[in-house]
């Protein structure tokens, strides 16, 4: 089996995939690429960007085509023409993957028939795992995303000034990088928020993620929308509960007050859930540990990697 993903990187399982399909080549658009004979041709996202271009290639090369939504985005993160062209493309593939139930019924209500749902979700649960206890962990809330406006983090900001209101020892950290980053740092200054605010746009080792996971009493999830979000189930495997609009796989798989509190985009109620779970670190012990429970059951790195790739493997 010779395959070609088409993306904007590399999916973090691409070496694991290997053991299942056998070669693997990886194109980022616009790139050229010499191409060669392929069984199957797997694209990221239903765009012009990535979807046409698959679409053209698999067309070239009389290959399978599966396209991916990772995202939450078809009814709302999409102009109308982007619209127009995912869904020509999607109804064009022998397979469509949703990585969450949402994005399955979005991509019915378009007609789209060949739908199969398999989350992004793999986590290396003999890393990504508890190292602290929550009754010795600083109220400190972190938050991980490209710096973008899914992400929603100016909300998460005002939110935080609310927080400190009531938990003045309590701090924020914001760990990614993005074209946002001027805007955040300015909003930040005028909430003044300067010495309980954090922003790391450095990339950290597996290693460094793992022991922040460990230090943060909450992990905040804003966005808009989402796919998952992956960082919700690495947080989760370390113990970290979280506070999140309702989003994703997460909100499909981890029910309010189990893993985490869910919220609204109000900037008030967020800030109260945030405060309710700073001032309780055994509420927060319990709810990480639902969370590390629900991860192994359901995203352990082997154990999903194995379902993603046989479910392409059936195709041919």
């Amino acid at each position: 089996m010779i395959v070609l993903m088409i993306g904007r990187s590399k999916s973090i399982a691409f070496d694991d995939l290997k053991k299942y399909w056998g070669e693997i080549d990886f194109i980022k658009p616009p790139r050229i690429h010499r191409l060669k004979k392929y069984d199957l041709v797997i694209g990221q996202e239903p765009t012009l960007r990535i979807g046409l271009y698959s679409y053209l290639v698999s067309k070239l090369v009389n290959a399978k085509l599966v396209l991916e939504v990772h995202a939450d985005y078809l009814k709302s993160g999409l102009t109308p023409i982007q619209r127009k062209i995912a869904e020509y493309l999607l109804r064009r593939c022998v397979l469509v993957r949703a990585v969450s139930k949402k994005i399955e019924e979005d991509l019915r209500e378009i007609g789209v028939k060949n739908v199969v749902v398999i989350p992004s979700i793999y986590i290396k649960t003999n890393v990504y795992k508890p190292l602290k206890h929550h009754s010795s962990r600083k109220p400190l809330v972190l938050s991980v995303g490209r710096l973008v406006e899914q992400k929603n983090f100016p909300l998460l900001l005002r939110a935080f000034k609310d927080v400190v209101k009531e938990v003045p020892e309590a701090e924020i950290i914001i760990h990614g990088r993005g074209p946002l980053e001027r805007q955040i740092l300015e909003l930040a200054r005028r909430l003044d928020l300067s010495s309980s605010f954090k922003l790391v746009t450095r990339w950290l080792t597996e290693e460094e993620i793992v022991s922040l996971y460990n230090e943060a009493s909450i992990l905040a999830i804003t966005s808009r929308y989402e796919g998952g979000p992956r960082v919700a189930f690495e947080a989760g495997a370390c113990c970290t509960p979280f506070v999140s609009t309702r989003v994703g796989i997460l909100h499909e798989s981890v029910p309010d007050g189990v893993g985490g509190l869910y919220t609204s985009e109000n900037s008030r109620e967020i800030a109260e859930k945030i405060i309710t779970l700073l001032n309780d670190a055994s509420t927060r012990q319990k709810m990480g540990e639902n969370m590390r429970r629900i991860v192994l059951e359901n995203f352990e790195w082997n154990t999903t990697i194995k379902r993603y790739a046989e479910a392409y493997t059936n195709l041919l």
